[in-house]
């Protein structure tokens, strides 16, 4: 685009248009990295795919070309993954999302409008950015349009790509979560497997993203303070427990408290412990609401009065039993962990058992030129 360095010129060498095999999507989570490959199927069917915690600090893992080729060495060996070509995202720190309103004047470009809108913006050389955009809204009456705008450092989109290359993988597309998570969940609309509009609730250990999709758009992506991480601590504090010692007892009793068990520390009463959890949560889950119910207007809005039909709750929260449920009676609106795509039989995955919430943005990124959204 005019005056912009787009993430859309970050590719390799093209895929064979009708290969049987997906690029391997590739992303780096909070906390471990997740891996996809995809065999062509209707849908698509997860082939192979891994998700494993890091040896270290992501940030630590990410300055180490050596360590990071060891470790993707065994990921890809462990998931049985074939060949290397990927296709991958920035962590979400390196990227910064805005919400950007502009006119386009006769004989003008929307890449020449943002260009200029966002010179305007940044103040700084746009050539030390690599910028895209994503069309939110094109029409309406005062003329105003709508994008959401993708801003990195130019120092750091290379830097990336380069311990890519060092890993001994062949980058084919390089963009960001949101994207990939439209993308999935265009593609489960298609199929019939989720209503119009769709909420996605992606809570980390830190950060929560809210990305709303309808049919093939994506309508924003938000990020705020909310994560297991400041929970967990919390409940940590309240039980005098260590924080595996928590999470381990979270996971026992979920956000739904019932029964009474026994840990290895005895001096932990369970059963009040339980409602401790509930206490502790309930504030923290009511605060995403908030969230995602401004969220909803939005995209309402957006969408002359679309209803938001359903939330796919993803991220390590998600993995909290009782989740979901919490949010769905909190927002009052179904809120369910989702199953990315279809497995493949020899994989022998019960889906009916784990939803593998981890795997949305990496199957994602794996259906980038694998579907003809690409």
């Amino acid at each position: 685009m005019s005056g912009m360095t787009s993430f859309r010129l970050y590719r390799g060498s093209q895929a064979k248009q009708r290969a049987q095999l997906s690029p391997i999507g590739l992303e780096f989570a909070d906390q471990c990295i997740n891996l996809v490959q995809l065999e062509r199927a209707h849908p698509p069917m997860i082939k192979a795919y891994a998700s494993l915690p890091y040896p270290l600090e992501r940030a630590e893992l990410l300055k180490s070309p050596a360590g990071l080729k060891s470790f993707l060495k065994s990921t890809l060996a462990s998931g049985a993954f074939s060949g290397r070509r990927i296709v991958t995202a920035l962590p979400a720190e390196d990227v910064r999302i805005l919400s950007v309103t502009y006119q386009v004047k006769p004989n003008e470009s929307d890449d020449h409008a943002i260009a200029k809108l966002m010179q305007e913006r940044v103040g700084d050389d746009l050539g030390q950015f690599v910028i895209d955009y994503v069309p939110v809204r094109t029409e309406s009456r005062d003329g105003d349009r709508l994008a959401l705008v993708l801003l990195s450092e130019h120092s750091i989109v290379m830097a990336h790509l380069e311990l890519l290359r060092k890993a001994g993988l062949e980058v084919l597309h390089m963009e960001v979560s949101p994207v990939a998570v439209r993308r999935l969940v265009s593609t489960l609309i298609a199929a019939g497997s989720a209503p119009q509009n769709v909420l996605v609730i992606n809570a980390g250990e830190r950060k929560t993203y809210l990305t709303m999709v309808s049919g093939q758009r994506l309508l924003s992506d938000q990020e705020f303070d909310f994560g297991e991480g400041p929970v967990l601590e919390q409940i940590s504090i309240a039980l005098d427990a260590p924080r595996d010692v928590a999470r381990e007892i979270v996971f026992r009793h979920g956000l739904n408290p019932s029964g009474k068990t026994r840990t290895a520390y005895e001096e932990i009463d369970e059963t009040s412990s339980s409602n401790t959890i509930l206490t502790i949560a309930r504030p923290h889950f009511s605060s995403l609401v908030a969230e995602i119910r401004r969220a909803v207007l939005f995209a309402s809005s957006e969408t002359r009065g679309g209803q938001i039909g359903h939330a796919f709750l993803m991220g390590s929260i998600a993995r909290w039993p009782g989740a979901a449920a919490l949010l769905s009676h909190l927002a009052d609106m179904p809120v369910t962990v989702p199953t990315p795509l279809p497995f493949a039989t020899e994989l022998g995955v019960d889906t009916d058992a784990e939803s593998h919430p981890e795997l949305v943005v990496a199957s994602g990124l794996a259906l980038r030129g694998f579907i003809d959204d690409a």
